[in-house]
């Protein structure tokens, strides 16, 4: 006898077809949900928070050192003279050394530590449970890391250094925004004593 050959109903085919629809569709929703979150987070560039998630996060981490009386550290970093890196080589160049320490930022916090894209050329970091000497030490390695390395391009190599700016909650640091405003300046110092180089706010 000839081989049978099972026909599915129409109907039942179609209601197959339309369940497996709406999975995938719920799938790639989620992900895109995941992808849109990971969007109003993360610096598309170097994959560090943005700044509007940095913010959101530091508020939590004051908080808690506030409560528990717990030591807090910031840390404002900035690429020296980036604007002529980009005049010089060009934007993807550019680029390029912002992902590079953005990496090398990562590589050297703990995984506690907030670190940020701040804005522009400058980045932050946040980290709970450090002083202003344990995080002095963290900004100095950061720093030589960078300095040490080359960045190629068609007309030789070149480095890129950086300044940092260290503050700490104490006695007359008191508030979120006073952190902020005291690591501002010690950055603001490095910047203008000669550059490359890490400043504590005292």
């Amino acid at each position: 006898g000839s081989a049978r050959v099972e026909v599915l109903p129409e109907e039942v085919f179609e209601w197959g077809c339309l369940m497996v629809d709406q999975s995938a569709g719920a799938i790639a929703n989620a992900q895109m949900n995941e992808r849109m979150e990971q969007l109003a987070t993360t610096d598309g560039l170097t994959g560090l928070k943005n700044h509007r998630c940095f913010q959101e996060e530091f508020d939590g981490m004051f908080h808690r050192s506030e409560r528990y009386g717990r030591n807090l550290s910031l840390l404002l970093i900035d690429l020296d003279y980036f604007k002529s890196i980009n005049d010089t080589y060009g934007h993807p160049v550019g680029d390029k050394v912002l992902k590079s320490v953005a990496n090398v930022l990562q590589d050297s916090a703990r995984r506690t530590d907030l670190v940020a894209r701040y804005g522009g050329e400058e980045f932050g970091i946040v980290m709970e449970e450090t002083d202003g000497k344990g995080a002095f030490r963290i900004a100095e390695r950061i720093r030589k890391v960078v300095e040490a390395q080359l960045f190629p391009c068609e007309g030789g190599n070149f480095r890129c250094t950086l300044s940092l700016g260290v503050a700490s909650l104490d006695s007359e640091i008191k508030t979120k925004a006073s952190l902020i405003v005291a690591a501002d300046q010690a950055l603001y110092t490095a910047k203008n004593t000669g550059r490359n180089k890490t400043v504590l706010f005292s």
